[in-house]
């Protein structure tokens, strides 16, 4: 009895011993795939004497334009073009005469022609059954060989520049003194140099160089322009913009805040090509803080007028007027509608800004207190003048127990040698209303045009606008996954001569439910009269065999039933140039399929 417990014990070590070594193997199996996905490489193994692929990773498979689980068990001659495939070939005879890592760079398409540069090792190896397996590390340096020439040339062309001393020539011809930065910009290969004014004199001196002007634009304005002219200058430095400006004008003129050491300051920037070489253009940054403050200044003066006649003209307008000393805070109620009487706000006080927030608490509508509060400040209020010429804010204000939308405005005016500040309340709630309601009507007319009145499906424009959102995916290199069927409900004229159009009618809408049933996750156009298409991605362009096996097994049924049947054929995205090259693959099998089906069919 002793024994047999014994023994037991034995087992049950044994088996969990063997558990532990099971999930060690697992998780040793887990951190060996995800080691192999992180390479930085492409990384694959294979039968030395199939030539078929037992294992790869996710970018090997990438190159192969498949899954990791599609590339295995496939021979190159299965995955890439002939040409490829016996180059590879013979890569592996080589390997395999070797005794040592066979390593070599080499061009080589991928699997849709696109030219790479790769360097790759091989090796052979044998696995714990004997086998001989190939072994491929191979790492994509196509840009790194780009990167080399540009850089080679980048070099060639500034030391030709350098020795024949006609850089800072050039740049003296073409722009004047004042300047406080300059760059030289080689427009080809996107290469500069910045020279800077030396502190104290005039003399421009080589600060830095770099090898991507365009690219290194963009943080460079994050970081150093004021927040108001980042979107106008980064729009502006764009190469093609920059370009095309110069193509019909000799120079190109933008002013913005830069912050330099004295804090936000206008600056001037000036873009001239060269003119003996139109490769090369000259950026010219020049500090005109002072002549735009001036000006901005006397703007600003001749504006605070205008604005104070305006809002005086148009005082019947406002539901009231509120006049504010700007440093004191101290106001008096200008002008004051009737509706606006019932609040009885004084008219009078010492604080404008404490006062307005104390009665907006009570009478701003709930939904909108808390951007008013946070909206509605004496700094806010000033800076937003100080920025732009005027401040406003909208919300709704509870006017005869209903929120009302108003818009506040205030403007700075200049009145007998003092700056006043000139706050209104304007009463835009028939405009914003009327607005909103007309935006709800436009909406519905625009959902309404995408549907099929009939079926209910989305219609031929629908179709159409996704079809131009696919274009643009494909024209931006981001390669959509889809598919397109085209289905064509069969017999509809004959339902429609032998038993009328509402029965024709009641026909499709069956036919066009079989279609919505079967591609449940797909968007379904009626695209004509008795056709349809449907557009796959996701979900259902995994799994559109299977979707296509259901129709045909449906229609099966049809024609032994005397039921609906629907003709179809489907096509993938391919890397073609346009959806209309799936459209007509899709369309040329659904018409095989219908000539099939009629000739099957009995009536």
């Amino acid at each position: 009895m002793q024994d047999e417990i014994k023994d037991s014990q034995n087992s049950d070590s044994r088996s969990a011993q063997a558990g532990q070594a099971a999930r060690l193997l697992a998780e040793t199996k887990a951190i060996l795939s995800t080691l192999l996905d992180n390479f930085p490489g492409l990384v694959f193994a294979k039968d030395a004497q199939s030539g078929v692929y037992l294992s790869c990773n996710r970018a090997f498979a990438e190159y192969a334009h498949k899954s990791p689980e599609q590339v295995l068990g496939l021979t190159d001659a299965e995955i890439f073009d002939p040409q490829t495939a016996a180059h590879f070939s013979d890569d592996d005879r080589k390997t395999l005469a070797m005794d040592e890592p066979y390593v070599f760079f080499e061009d080589v398409p991928d699997a849709v022609g696109n030219p790479r540069q790769f360097e790759t090792k091989k090796f052979k190896f044998i696995d714990g059954t004997g086998r001989i397996l190939l072994m491929g590390l191979c790492r994509d340096v196509t840009e790194v060989v780009r990167l080399r020439k540009e850089t080679e040339q980048t070099r060639a062309t500034i030391e030709r520049v350098r020795e024949s001393n006609v850089i800072f020539t050039r740049i003296a011809q073409t722009l004047a003194r004042g300047y406080s930065d300059l760059y030289y910009v080689n427009l080809e290969t996107g290469s500069y140099i910045e020279y800077r004014t030396r502190e104290g004199t005039n003399a421009l001196a080589e600060d830095r160089r770099g090898t991507d002007f365009f690219a290194e634009c963009k943080p460079a304005i994050n970081k150093l322009v004021h927040p108001d002219d980042r979107a106008s200058l980064i729009k502006a430095m764009d190469k093609q913009t920059l370009l095309a400006a110069l193509d019909h004008a000799p120079a190109f003129v933008v002013s913005y805040r830069l912050l330099m050491q004295k804090g936000w300051t206008y600056v001037s920037m000036k873009v001239s090509r060269m003119q003996d070489d139109e490769r090369f253009i000259i950026i010219g940054i020049m500090d005109v803080d002072e002549q735009v403050r001036q000006r901005l200044a006397v703007e600003q003066a001749r504006e605070e007028r205008i604005a104070y006649a305006r809002l005086s003209a148009l005082s019947q307008d406002f539901l009231c007027l509120f006049s504010v000393d700007p440093e004191t805070g101290r106001y008096r109620l200008y002008s004051s509608s009737e509706s606006f009487e019932q609040y009885k706000l004084p008219t009078q006080g010492e604080d404008f800004f404490a006062a307005a927030r104390e009665q907006g608490s009570k009478l701003v509508y709930r939904d909108d207190l808390e951007r008013f509060l946070s909206g509605f400040g004496r700094e806010q209020v000033l800076e937003a003048i100080a920025s732009h010429g005027r401040y406003a804010l909208s919300y709704r204000l509870m006017v005869a127990n209903r929120p009302n939308y108003i818009q506040l405005k205030a403007a700075m005016v200049n009145e007998r040698g003092s700056r006043h500040l000139v706050v209104g309340i304007l009463d835009i709630d028939s405009s914003v209303r009327q607005e909103q309601k007309f935006s709800r009507r436009l909406a519905l007319a625009q959902a309404k045009a995408m549907f099929d009145a009939l079926t209910g499906v989305r219609n031929n424009h629908a179709y159409r606008d996704l079809e131009e959102e696919l274009n643009a995916a494909i024209a931006g290199n981001r390669h959509p996954r889809f598919a397109l069927t085209i289905l064509d409900v069969n017999d509809l004229k004959r339902i429609n001569d032998s038993e009328g159009h509402q029965a024709g009618d009641r026909y499709l809408c069956a036919a066009c439910k079989i279609i919505c049933d079967t591609f449940l996750h797909s968007a379904v156009f009626r695209f004509g009269g008795d056709e349809f298409v449907v557009v796959s991605q996701g979900a259902d362009y995994e799994r559109i065999d299977e979707l296509l096996e259901k129709m045909r097994a449906h229609n099966e049924k049809a024609i032994l039933t005397g039921g609906i049947s629907i003709a179809c054929g489907m096509s993938r995205y391919d890397g073609d140039a346009r959806v209309t090259s799936v459209f007509e693959r899709a369309d040329f099998k659904m018409y095989k399929n219908k000539k099939d089906l009629k000739a099957r069919t009995v009536r």
